[in-house]
Order: structure tokens, then sequence, then C-alpha cells
């Protein structure tokens, strides 16, 4: 590994670990699980749908000079990105708490295979507004009309390549409508429901303000929490090629969701790393077998 990949490296995985609850919190969920579960659920509701701000100085790779600023609008919101140079489009999507430097190490391998690549921050992450809810808050299906609006606005994709929730987003996307030919997927949240335990697992609370949090979540995204699983989006996507990458050391997606995934999407390939320990949810972003992989997956450019 060179310098500059080894800076990189500590950039990104500073970058990834999210903040501890503060104990307060823990001990006022612990008080309203007991006594008041219906405004622990409204209070949970509202921290489910504010993405963490994590310290990063995060950066794009040294050789990855800014790109053209660009951006799109869905329902009116902006959503802030860059652009680096020319050919089919392929879009770089971040995940949870992320930014648009988080896929960064894909930019130079796609643009000498050929592409235009489009990296682009989420809505209330970075430098993007907000949708509906309020500064700070969003949901992944805000996240996935910013997707489509980004892919509507700078054309159909020769390929996603999505981290984490960002590939939720992008499944949703395609099913809304969004033009993809190809997707590289690294350790997506399969099935989306099961991190309602993580969180209230995390947070200190247990099934009275767990059950409200899910039929609060249900009502704001409006459909069941179960139809936000991959392998049910996955079936109203017409199922474009699908290379998912993840490493079974990552603590916070599962690798075996990831594999029900693939079972289920015709055509798919699982591509398993290794050893990328604690840290492998992030350390998977700068994993060169992986970018290596996913950059062949796509192939060379066809104007």
């Amino acid at each position: 590994m060179t310098e500059a990949d080894r800076a990189v490296a500590v950039e990104l995985e500073g970058s990834g670990i999210e903040p501890p609850v503060d104990p307060r919190v823990r001990r006022a969920f612990w008080w309203l699980e007991r006594f008041a579960p219906g405004i622990g659920s409204r209070w949970a509701v509202e921290l489910w749908c504010t993405p963490p701000v994590m310290e990063s100085n995060l950066r794009m790779p040294p050789g990855v000079t800014p790109g053209e600023p660009i951006e799109a609008r869905w329902n009116g919101y902006r959503v802030v990105g860059e652009s680096w140079g020319e050919g089919p489009p392929v879009y770089l999507v971040h995940g949870w708490g992320g930014r648009r430097p988080h896929l960064g190490m894909f930019v130079k391998p796609l643009i000498e295979s050929g592409h235009r690549v489009i990296a682009f921050d989420l809505p209330s992450h970075n430098e993007s507004e907000a949708g509906a809810l309020k500064p700070g808050r969003t949901t992944a299906i805000e996240c996935a009309h910013a997707v489509g609006a980004m892919i509507r606005e700078h054309g159909p994709a020769r390929a996603v390549v999505a981290h984490s929730l960002g590939a939720n987003a992008t499944t949703f996307a395609i099913a809304y409508g969004a033009k993809v030919e190809r997707l590289v997927y690294l350790a997506p949240m399969g099935e989306f429901p099961l991190y309602l335990d993580y969180f209230a697992k995390r947070h200190g609370f247990g099934p009275r303000i767990r059950a409200g949090l899910h039929r609060r979540l249900e009502h704001r995204i409006e459909m069941p929490l179960y139809e936000t699983n991959m392998t049910v989006v996955g079936a109203r996507t017409g199922y474009p090629p699908l290379l998912l990458i993840h490493d079974p050391d990552d603590p916070d997606t599962p690798y075996e969701t990831s594999q029900r995934v693939v079972a289920s999407w015709p055509g798919a390939r699982l591509m398993t790393t290794k050893g990328l320990g604690r840290l492998a949810h992030y350390r998977i972003l700068r994993h060169r077998p992986a970018i290596r992989a996913g950059v062949e997956f796509i192939g060379p450019a066809t104007l």
C-alpha cells in the first residue's frame, strides 16, 4: 500500500464509526419504555430518520481533482454532486451517514475505462438539502427519489455503484423507473426490519417502544416495512445484472442477508471478501480486489 493509499485508509476508517449513544439517552429510553412508550416511539422515529454526523476529514483520494459541480431536484429539493470524465454515466451512491468521497476510490478506474463518473450527497447529507422532513432528517424512500432525480437529470446509468443504504435507495429508484444497466452493491442493508432490533439495543429501549417505532416508521414511509426488503423490492426492478460484494466480518450489515438477496436475484453474483475485520463495512470501500471486481463487472464504456 502506498503512502497515499494509507492516508485514504486512515481517513475512511475514521469516518465509519458512529459515536456511542449518550448514556443519558439510554437512561431516558429505559424510563420511557416503562412509563411512556408513546413518547419514546415518537422520539425514536426522529432519531431513526437522522443520519449520524461522523467525525471525518475524508476527501477524494489523491489524484482525484474536484469535479464539475452538478445538481438535480426532486419535488423542489436540491441534491448536490460532482462529475468527472466523459462517456456513459456511472453513479456512486454512498450509505447512511456517508458522503460522496466514500466511494471516491472508484472514480479514477471508472474514468480510465471510459465513463463519466457522478458522485452526489443524499438528502440531509453533507451538501444536499433536506427533503420533506426537518433539516438533518431523511428516509430511504427520500434517498431513492434523490437517486432517481440524478439519473433523470444526467442520463440513464451505465451502472450504479452503491454502498449500504445507498444500495437500498438505488433498488427503490429502479423500481420507481430509473434506468440502470448494471449494479455493484457493497454491503447492502438487505433486510431492513432487522435494523429496528439493532437500533433498539443500541439506544436501550424494549419491545413497547420498538413496536411503536415500527408503526410510526411505516406510516412515515407509507408502506409496510417488510416491503423495503431488497428481496421484495428487487422483484419490481426487472433484475439488472448485479454484483454484490460483502465481507462475513461486517458487523453493520449481515452477510447472510446478502446471500439471500443474491439467491433471490436471477443471475446475481456474490463476491466474498475476507479478513476486513470489525471495520469491514467501511474498509470494503478501499479494498483493491473489490474495486477491481466492480470496475471489471461494469466493463469498458460502449458509446
